[in-house]
């Protein structure tokens, strides 16, 4: 028998032998493409390596791009001890703009490095564009009409000029500006309330570059800004009464204005208001029964304007049970 604590053969049997079991070791020698700069219209592509610097078979168990324009494509999915494979990372810049930093996760069974991130990253560069994209004149008031809006070319491609410019919708008219390398939109004039959309078609001097489309809108309250604009109740009949509603009256184009008077019109029930120290006012709806309601039921509210002194909130029926929000 041999005591505990001597020797055998250069061993000491107090002291036992740790075997570290075989695994696999996730590796990129690389881990960051920078493309520097690329047209806005181009798919970027980069071949990644991954190795396997462990002792068992990598397996690579899924791959996530951070945006959908980002796409990758592993040559396998298994990779042996010593081997590797290809990873092959897309990243599609049309619709992108300025800096882009996309990420590619490569989840596996590295117990060390289960998830590593790849980078792609550079400048999404459009050959020519308006800025801005878009033209929105917002909420008009007649009385304080907005700024013209200027529009400039923008873009890699800086010896394209503008040739003509022309809006589809009357309300916004258009020039071109003698340096041809930006335009004027002028302040809508809205005769009606309401909401204002258009395009203006930009056509540049350059015939391999098809036409930029500009979007535009505006929007004109009406004299009085009335929320809701209409009042939905359920289906349901029985003598039980709806959950009181709040009206929301506020001032619009109109400089002030004054209710004098609520009502309800081919449904029963009662209107309440009261002017608010802010100068809106809010009107109580309740007691309306579910009784079926006349085709024109309204909640009307009457006012001093001159222009418009009776203003209609309709009352509806929906085949589901209205929810009180």
């Amino acid at each position: 028998m041999i005591p505990a604590g001597c020797l055998l053969g250069g061993f000491h049997l107090t002291s036992p032998v740790l075997w570290a079991a075989p695994a696999p070791q996730l590796a990129a020698p690389v881990t960051t493409y920078a493309f520097g700069w690329r047209d806005a219209a181009e798919t970027v592509t980069n071949r990644f390596v991954l190795r396997n610097r462990g002792d068992a078979d990598l397996h690579l168990t899924e791959i996530r791009t951070s945006c959908g324009c980002t796409r990758a494509e592993p040559g396998t999915r298994v990779i042996p001890p010593g081997g590797e494979t290809s990873l092959d990372v897309h990243l599609s810049l049309r619709g992108l703009q300025g800096h882009q930093r996309k990420s590619v996760s490569v989840l596996s069974n590295d117990p060390h490095t289960p998830n590593l991130t790849l980078w792609i990253e550079g400048e999404a560069r459009a050959a020519v564009g308006l800025e801005p994209p878009a033209c929105s004149f917002g909420r008009v008031n007649p009385h304080e009409p907005p700024a013209p809006i200027t529009v400039r070319l923008n873009g890699y491609e800086t010896a394209i000029t503008i040739t003509e410019a022309a809006s589809d919708h009357p309300a916004f008219a258009v020039a071109v500006q003698p340096d041809g390398r930006s335009l004027t939109v002028q302040p809508p004039v809205l005769a009606d309330p309401g909401a204002y959309r258009g395009r203006v078609t930009v056509t540049l001097s350059t015939p391999q570059r098809g036409p930029l489309v500009l979007p535009v809108y505006a929007w004109r309250d009406d004299l009085l800004r009335i929320h809701p604009a209409t009042l939905v109740y359920g289906t349901e009949q029985g003598s039980a009464t709806a959950l009181p509603r709040l009206v929301i009256v506020r001032s619009g184009t109109a400089l002030r204005f004054r209710v004098t008077g609520v009502r309800l019109e081919g449904a029963r029930g009662n209107a309440t208001f009261q002017t608010r120290p802010d100068g809106s006012v809010h009107i109580r709806v309740q007691g309306v029964e579910s009784a079926p309601f006349a085709p024109d039921a309204a909640l009307i509210i009457d006012t001093d304007l001159s222009e418009k002194s009776a203003w209609r909130v309709p009352l509806k029926r929906e085949t589901t049970r209205f929810r009180q929000p």
